[in-house]
């Protein structure tokens, strides 16, 4: 997984010879990856709503996109926490809301009462879980939970993003 979204251009190591696929991935990571998958012009957007992302800052042109165009959302008003790690529940309301944005289709016929935990989804990132569960994305794991509020590593989030390119493709 971590080759094939290197090789696409999706995912970078964290050095010329490091990927540190157990390191958690952060809120700036993952926008950073979804705009790449994306293929997304990010050049028109050097500031945007996020005192804590400023202009020239490596992540502020992916993040103000996703911002832009309704893929993420702040931790406030003006704080979007670039440097936190993503959670399960938050990579699937990102993605779900990307691949809305990019037109494709998204169901809304995954089901999560298979999963003991599903209730400690965050309201805000049910709709998303649904449809990751759904597309495959997040099948839970042995012990029948989600796990929503675990924070993702790299690898995971290379995984993810491999599987949503085989979803895609459907």
């Amino acid at each position: 997984y971590i080759k094939e979204m290197y090789d696409a251009g999706v995912i970078n190591g964290m050095t010329a010879t490091t990927f540190a696929p157990a390191a958690n991935v952060t809120r700036a990571q993952f926008v950073t990856m979804i705009a790449r998958l994306a293929d997304a012009d990010v050049s028109g957007y050097a500031s945007g709503p996020f005192a804590d992302v400023p202009a020239g800052s490596w992540d502020a042109p992916y993040v103000h996109w996703a911002a832009a165009n309704g893929i993420v959302n702040g931790t406030s008003a003006v704080t979007f926490a670039p440097n936190d790690p993503v959670t399960r529940e938050q990579m699937a309301a990102l993605l779900y809301r990307a691949m809305c944005f990019l037109g494709n289709k998204c169901p809304q016929d995954g089901k999560l009462d298979a999963f003991s935990d599903a209730s400690a989804l965050s309201d805000w990132a049910v709709e998303g879980m649904i449809w990751a569960a759904g597309a495959g994305l997040f099948g839970g794991f042995e012990d029948g939970t989600l796990r929503p509020q675990e924070t993702a590593t790299r690898a995971q989030a290379a995984k993810v993003f491999c599987v949503l390119l085989d979803y895609s493709e459907q």
